[in-house]
């Protein structure tokens, strides 16, 4: 059994600092960052190139007394890392790299940790002996063995299967997928053959390569059975792109089960009736899910895959693109919560997939204090908020002969618990809007979503709903309408005049056009796949409900009447969003086209 020796005790911060390995400033700026992405100091000052590996594992194995490896270096059996189980060796950092007899050589983050040693012993039945390693190689390595995590395992997946398929088609080779393909029924695939784990570990690392925000996988049927495929394409900033590689159509039954058998609340025999599900994988240490839908089709089962990134909602309210008169006006009505108390509701309007469930969750992190209670209905719970007591409700389930827990009935609920902030995922019916102005009006700071095209048509939608204006205008405190478009790829990114339809568009809906301006478009390199284009960026129009626009809201809910008076009366001033989009086309955010919601088809080809 491993013992605990008379290791040092100095940490990772003193044992860089007495070797001189790394200067106050820059030790500083590791420690913060170490920090921020809860990773150990000794890799981060590694990947911030503040040190060399080398010299970071020999310091760290001369004060610790523990030899040091590299596992970079090294030709590691999987059969030996397996003799831990992954849970096991992603949570305390420990990979087996080699067995003599009764001893079990493990690599570990921290060889002085007793306890890890002690559990792997228990576990195992073998003698530790443990080794400093880096742990991002030994990560590393463990996503070797049991997959899913990183883009270089990714190619090196696609590639595998697409040398199979080649294999199989010209060279009549019988090994690996080839074998398969040559049955004639497809219920013969084993849904646990290694073939098809590959197929679909390769599907869902290439889009986590991509940044993708969907997986679309569908089986399309040729009569003749020359063309038959199933389709897999990933939705990347919006646009749908066919991946690049082809999953042979014997697999389609077998890919879907697989799927199925990694949601573990699915019925893998039932091929009938939509279903739904979750997956949860780690990617590089963070948890990424996949809210997973399954649908019937006449040729085999469709499945949608929508990736939900829990790192990627705990951004900055001051990092999503709001201009910064925009961003003001919006903190200073966020202000008073806590302390000064703060009540009103906040509405956030959009299209699907305009970015309001992003922008809501920022909005909650930055008001998100321990003094302040923060209850939230949401269906589903897509992202974990840290410190916010979050509902999934459930249409569903019945609670009596006319009740169910719908939006409604959780808001009842929330307004017993004591909060101060309340977010309601949407509001789409009478009642919830009725019960969130009521929530308004009772002192809480109410948040929501509703579906319109812009800020001013939320306060008439809401009227037509039955809740009457007078409620609507003393309770509403503004609404943010946002939609999303591509952003211009920086490496790229190149200069060019205004063309004549830019400048009308500048003309035509009032936005000055400095002369000598410049705009910005994308040639297409490597880094965007060609099209031009990396990422999203928002645009906003916020409407903030002050005196002259709720005497409007009091006298016509017209969203017309509304606009002008939020433009031309209100000391707030208003900007759509399509003025808005056309500022930020001159910074060099996106392009005109972009704003316009016009973008020709040869360009949404060309991000295929």
């Amino acid at each position: 059994m491993a013992s605990r020796g008379n290791v040092g005790r100095k940490s990772v911060e003193e044992i860089l600092t007495d070797n001189k390995l790394i200067s106050p400033e820059n030790l500083a700026l590791a420690r913060k960052e170490a920090a921020k992405l809860d990773r150990p100091l000794q890799q981060v000052v590694v990947d911030m190139k503040f040190c060399d590996k080398v010299d970071v594992l020999q310091a760290l194995s001369r004060e610790w007394r523990n030899r040091a490896v590299d596992l970079a270096e090294m030709e590691i059996d999987p059969e030996v890392v397996r003799i831990i189980p992954e849970v096991t060796a992603r949570r305390h950092h420990a990979l087996p790299f080699a067995k003599e007899d009764s001893v079990l050589l493990v690599a570990m983050a921290d060889p002085r940790d007793f306890f890890v040693s002690e559990d792997i012993h228990l576990r195992t039945g073998f003698e530790v002996q443990g080794y400093l390693a880096m742990p991002e190689d030994i990560l590393r390595e463990i996503d070797k063995v049991y997959g899913i995590t990183g883009s270089n395992q990714a190619q090196e997946l696609l590639k595998s299967v697409q040398e199979s398929q080649a294999k199989g088609m010209e060279l009549g080779d019988t090994s690996g997928i080839e074998k398969l393909v040559e049955k004639t029924d497809v219920t013969d695939v084993d849904a646990s053959a290694p073939e098809v784990e590959k197929i679909v570990n390769a599907i869902i690392l290439s889009a986590l390569q991509q940044k993708s925000s969907d997986i679309h996988i569908e089986p399309f049927e040729d009569p003749a059975g020359k063309n038959s495929k199933i389709s897999v394409r990933y939705r990347v900033d919006g646009f749908l792109r066919e991946a690049n590689f082809q999953v042979p159509w014997y697999f389609r039954n077998a890919v879907i089960a697989k799927i199925k058998i990694m949601t573990s609340s699915m019925n893998i025999t039932e091929r009938r009736i939509p279903q739904s599900g979750r997956i949860q994988v780690m990617a590089k240490g963070s948890p990424i899910e996949f809210r997973v839908e399954m649908i019937p089709t006449v040729y085999g089962e469709s499945c949608v895959m929508r990736i939900l990134d829990r790192k990627a909602v705990q951004v900055d309210i001051n990092k999503l693109g709001f201009l910064q008169d925009t961003l003001d006006r919006l903190l200073n009505l966020l202000k008073g919560v806590g302390g000064k108390k703060n009540f009103g509701l906040v509405l956030l309007c959009g299209p699907t997939g305009s970015g309001k469930s992003t922008t809501l969750y920022a909005t909650l992190n930055h008001i998100n204090r321990p003094d302040i209670k923060i209850l939230t209905a949401e269906n589903p719970v897509e992202y974990n908020l840290d410190g916010i007591v979050q509902v999934q409700v459930n249409p569903d389930l019945k609670l009596g002969e006319d009740k169910c827990f719908d939006f409604a009935t959780a808001l009842r609920s929330f307004l017993r618990l004591d909060p101060d902030v309340i977010m309601v995922g949407e509001i789409r019916d009478r009642e919830t809007a009725h019960i969130s102005m009521e929530a308004a009006m009772t002192g809480h700071l109410v948040f929501s979503t509703i579906h319109t095209n812009d800020a001013p048509s939320a306060i008439s939608r809401l009227t037509e709903m039955g809740v009457p204006a007078f409620m609507v205008a003393s309770t509403m405190k503004c609404v943010i309408a946002q939609r999303l478009c591509r952003r211009i790829c920086v490496d790229c990114k190149t200069p060019h005049p205004p063309s004549p339809d830019e400048i009308e568009v500048y003309k035509v809906n009032k936005v000055p056009l400095p002369p000598g301006a410049q705009l910005y478009s994308g040639k297409g390199c490597e880094t965007c796949g060609g099209s031009g284009f990396k990422g999203r960026c928002g645009i906003h129009e916020l409407l903030v409900m002050d005196d002259p626009v709720r005497a409007m809201a009091l006298s016509n809910v017209t969203a017309d009447a509304i606009r002008d008076a939020a433009i031309h009366k209100s000391p707030q001033k208003m900007r759509t969003i399509i003025e808005d989009g056309l500022i930020k086309a001159l910074t060099g955010l996106t392009t005109v086209r972009e704003v316009m919601g016009g973008v020709a088809e040869d360009a949404a080809d060309k991000t295929k």
